[in-house]
């Protein structure tokens, strides 16, 4: 299957782009990125003879040719590239979140139902094999009394620059800015406030922990409600106290950290015992995420799993070839996205210091 790649930033080239090129059903057929040096270097390493700088171009003129495309773009651009390659019907990956704002997310939901291409967001830790298996030994416990999820992840890019060597484009001034005011736009938009704070607030910990509120979801339902949120160390903390389905309490951790090793994990407490999953580092390659059980009152029973190295992200990018071939249906459509987009604004939005409650169904 002939895939375009639009976006070759950091992660498509630690992931995205070497993945792709293993997969044997794969061929990386076009690329596109405003960085004219990052194209040629790819296009030159993966032997990719269609190369762009601007993604239009790519879906315009490949459109026919194309099965797919992979965008790993920033993430205020991914609704406008996403609706455009699936209005010329390509099936369309893009990663997460789907969107800055509720509404660009509808955007893509609206162009995905008029078309019979797929539509998948790229959240990899919904393919981790111990995410896998933390989900089947919560479904095992009785009953749960309290989830805690924490997510404080190092200084990225540190940790790139340690082990990787990443071509950064080169781009003028006037593009960076210009790429810059529109995704102020978009978080002042979501956020309803120009609040200087609560716009960083929401920015950062957007792409942040949309990971792990759809992880969240996938393993105990919606948000029913938000009991309270906290901002706090500028933008850099927030906290929550969330209520699940079937009145199970979360509480929410997100920071930001110059620290090198990350700080990312969920825990289920049960009557009898409790399920955890500590993720490994999503920027070094094939780091299995450790999962423990602890059963017993008497007697107690400890088990640590580490179920597989195999990598996330080369597991999501098999599925979506997968759904390309009707094979599967997407495990994680652009209508979750959407919800972890509209929480995640919903917990910006309703901070205040003391902390009043508020009813939402995410």
């Amino acid at each position: 299957m002939k895939i375009g790649v639009i976006g070759v930033g950091a992660i498509a080239q630690i992931m995205h782009v070497p993945y792709l090129a293993e997969l044997p059903k794969a061929d990386i057929h076009a690329i596109a990125d405003p960085g004219e040096n990052v194209v040629e270097t790819f296009g030159d390493r993966y032997n990719v003879s269609h190369r762009y700088t601007e993604s239009t171009a790519l879906i315009e003129d490949q459109a026919d040719t194309l099965d797919g495309v992979v965008i790993t773009t920033p993430m205020h651009t991914h609704a406008e590239v996403a609706v455009a390659a699936l209005e010329a019907d390509l099936h369309t990956f893009v990663e997460k979140p789907v969107a800055v704002t509720p509404d660009d997310a509808q955007q893509v939901i609206d162009a995905a139902a008029e078309t019979d291409a797929v539509c998948m967001v790229g959240y990899m830790k919904r393919f981790d094999p111990g995410f896998q298996k933390f989900r089947a030994e919560v479904n095992e416990l009785s009953e749960i009394d309290l989830v805690t999820s924490t997510v404080i992840p190092p200084d990225v890019g540190a940790v790139i620059e340690e082990n990787y060597d990443i071509v950064y484009a080169d781009l003028d001034d006037a593009f960076i800015e210009e790429s810059n005011s529109k995704r102020r736009q978009q978080v002042e938009a979501a956020v309803g406030t120009d609040d200087e704070m609560l716009t960083k607030a929401y920015e950062y910990h957007l792409e942040s922990i949309c990971h792990d509120i759809n992880a969240l979801r996938s393993a105990f339902g919606s948000v029913e409600r938000i009991d309270h949120v906290d901002v706090f160390k500028g933008w850099k903390y927030v906290t929550a106290q969330l209520r699940y389905e079937g009145d199970r309490r979360c509480i929410l951790e997100s920071g930001a950290t110059d620290r090198k090793w990350y700080d990312e994990r969920i825990h289920a407490d049960a009557p009898e015992g409790s399920a955890s999953i500590e993720f490994s580092n999503a920027f070094i390659k094939n780091t299995p995420s450790d999962v423990r059980t602890k059963l017993g009152m008497d007697e107690t029973t400890e088990t640590q799993y580490t179920p597989s190295s195999d990598e996330p992200f080369k597991r999501e990018l098999r599925h979506f070839l997968e759904c390309m071939e009707g094979e599967a249906e997407p495990r994680t459509p652009p209508e979750e996205s959407k919800r972890d987009v509209e929480l995640i604004a919903d917990l910006i939005r309703t901070y205040d210091k003391e902390g009043e409650a508020s009813s939402v169904s995410r």
